[in-house]
């Protein structure tokens, strides 16, 4: 119990820091966050779509030092991370500090909040070894003792990973962090690339069976009373994104490696602050709902997050409709955040370039960021181009008034956008079974995809084996979907919850295995419910073939659309905010609830190339309501008819129920 006090503390800090960036008012953009030497020996078109054999790029860095901070604050961009520190040793990097600290300077002059980019999975050690003749030592192995190298066993040749039980290589990054915050000017640390390849070194496998022999009891769930011989688990990387992980050994080793990283950030979270106390503490982990990257990549961003005041979370999601009927979106790792109290800047475009088709879709994604509670992005600056100013002048006309337009309407509507979001059905979401069960993950990505396609306004009730939930206020309906693992704990809250008379949807064979994915003699939880007027219980669980949460997602439209799922919510006496007809599944909904007492109801349409039309609201006697399509051609604001009907729209409206 004192680690989950613990948790809930820092998430509760985390919390009001995350407010203090205000997304009505925050916009990100990228920057020159790469120095020359890296883009000299990538050699090729890399992250921003910057040609790193270009003759142009040296005077591209230089103009962007002096003359971009001047054309961010033109166009209201006032936030960014910048180039700092690559992993290629101090003694090389500091050859270009004179000039970051002239843009962090320039940054500031023009109200624009800069981040010291830090790089945690990379050493350079063609660079580093001049500096440090041990840098071998500093490097993660995988088990045939092979260097672990950025971009898996076939990426980068000249980029390893750093083991992060490496204590001599994290006093260094610690180091960086000081140079950064009390020379360099920086408003506080970006880290990019938070995540760990599997470790074999002798320092991993040392800690690793000093964290078995704490297990008590260990005979009964490992069947050895001595496990301090262990070998580390050898596993296919390829295999480990829908695993169903039942070893042990295995389950101990994904959660040691998860506890290690969130550890090793907790501690250069602590030295950060210790340094600078206002400094922003900032990483590029990986997508929130992304279950492949904690059996690989050491993130458990259920914890993880409590060592950054916001996310990067770059991944490939730009909002589309794409083949098969897949909505691209980032919505429910922006609704996660939400329930994590976090704050995240989702960058969804290609690392090398914007496709010219999404440029005709440029507000969407940050519609979809202003909406749903990120940080709106653009990236305007980092499209480099050897034309004098170094910018292509016809996307700079293009967007310009955009973002204009985009930023006045965001200022204007901030009660809308701003107030807190109606989530009366909360998926349950055990943190520890989700990342240990395939089945329970993808029970959990099909409510997901129901409620989104039928704009149910879901959040999350996040639950541990040792604290199994608080019900947040204004929570109508508790959904179990297809859970199979759950703890006694959980099952125990779950049936005193129903008993209480909440509202409880539980699909499939959910609790027919325990916490550790282990299956118990008889299910313990569905035979407590038979009776219970307010819990409906299917044995069917919605299942969505194929689904994929990874670098990119990969969800299919669920069969039937989900008519069994919303059955289930109306069988529990469960009625959405307000009713929507005719509405295409690409079409997702985000409900805020006003101080007034109005209802916000931000449409979004990820098929913008294709209008919305016939749609109508129904309201309830005596409401009435607007309509708004900010970004269309007719932005004025419209009494809507009292048959309901909405007028067609593109890409995004918004209706105001009083």
């Amino acid at each position: 119990m004192k680690k989950t006090y613990a948790i809930l503390m820092c998430c509760a800090a985390l919390a009001a820091a995350a407010a203090e960036i205000d997304p009505i008012a925050t916009r990100w953009t990228f920057g020159a966050h790469e120095p020359y030497t890296m883009y000299r020996r990538v050699g090729k078109n890399c992250t921003g779509g910057i040609d790193g054999n270009a003759r142009w790029v040296k005077p591209w860095l230089d103009w962007f030092d002096a003359e971009s901070p001047a054309l961010m604050e033109e166009l209201g961009l006032n936030f960014l991370h910048s180039r700092f520190y690559k992993g290629m040793g101090w003694e090389e990097e500091k050859k270009d500090f004179p000039n970051v600290k002239k843009f962090v300077r320039n940054c500031h002059a023009h109200g624009v909040t800069a981040l010291a980019y830090v790089q945690f999975a990379t050493l350079y050690p063609e660079a580093m070894k001049r500096e440090i003749p041990q840098i071998a030592d500093w490097s993660g192995y995988d088990y045939l003792g092979r260097h672990n190298l950025y971009g898996g066993y076939n990426g980068q040749y000249f980029r390893w990973i750093p083991c992060l039980n490496c204590r001599e290589w994290e006093e260094y990054i610690k180091r960086m962090c000081t140079i950064a915050l009390a020379e360099g000017g920086f408003d506080g640390i970006m880290f990019d690339n938070v995540f760990d390849e599997p470790c074999y070194c002798p320092r991993c496998e040392k800690a690793f069976r000093e964290h078995l022999l704490k297990i008590p009891n260990s005979a009964e769930r490992f069947g050895f009373d001595h496990l301090g011989d262990m070998l580390l688990p050898r596993v296919d990387v390829k295999t480990l994104p829908h695993l169903d992980v039942k070893d042990p050994v295995l389950q101990e080793w994904c959660r040691w490696r998860c506890d290690t990283m969130t550890a090793l950030l907790m501690r250069l979270r602590a030295h950060i602050k210790s340094v600078k106390p206002d400094a922003i503490v900032s990483g590029n982990p990986s997508p929130y709902r992304s279950r492949s990257r904690y059996l690989h990549c050491a993130q458990n961003m259920a914890e993880l997050c409590r060592a950054f005041d916001f996310i990067i979370m770059q991944n490939a999601n730009f909002p589309e409709v794409r083949a098969g009927g897949v909505i691209a979106n980032r919505v429910r790792d922006l609704k996660y955040a939400q329930d994590a109290g976090q704050r995240i800047v989702a960058l969804c475009d290609t690392d090398t370039k914007i496709i010219h088709e999404r440029e005709k879709n440029y507000l969407l994604p940050l519609v979809e960021d202003l909406v749903f509670g990120g940080i709106p992005t653009d990236r305007t600056i980092i499209a480099p181009s050897p034309e004098p100013g170094f910018v292509n002048r016809e996307t700079l006309a293009r967007r310009k008034p955009l973002l204009a337009r985009f930023n006045a309407f965001a200022v204007s509507h901030r009660d809308a956008l701003s107030s807190p979001s109606v989530h009366s059905v909360r998926i349950f979401y055990p943190e520890r079974e989700v990342l240990l069960s395939e089945a329970t993950h993808q029970g959990v990505t099909a409510a997901e995809e129901i409620f989104l396609r039928n704009r149910v306004p879901y959040g999350y009730l996040v639950s541990t084996p040792e604290n199994p939930f608080t019900v947040p206020e204004g929570t109508e309906v508790i959904v179990t979907p297809g859970l199979v693992s759950l703890s006694d704990a959980q099952i125990e809250a779950l049936v005193r919850y129903a008993e209480k008379g909440g509202k409880l949807v539980v699909t499939g064979d959910a609790g027919r295995y325990d916490d550790w994915n282990a299956q118990r003699f008889e299910n313990t939880f569905l035979p407590r419910l038979k009776g219970l007027p307010n819990a409906v219980v299917r044995a069917q669980a919605d299942l969505i073939p194929g689904a994929d949460l990874a670098w990119r997602y990969t969800v299919s439209p669920p069969k039937d659309g989900g008519k069994a799922l919303m059955a289930d919510l109306a069988r529990v006496g469960w009625t959405p905010p307000v009713r929507l007809e005719r509405l295409p599944p690409h079409v997702f909904a985000e409900y805020r609830r006003l101080a007034s007492g109005a209802i916000a109801v931000h449409l979004v349409n990820y098929d913008p190339a294709h209008p919305v039309a016939g749609t109508k609201l129904v309201l309830p006697p005596g409401a009435t309501a607007t309509f708004e399509e900010p970004f269309g051609g007719d932005s004025a604001v419209k009494p809507l008819a009292l048959d309901g009907a909405l007028p067609a729209f593109s890409q995004y409206a918004l209706i105001m129920v009083k």
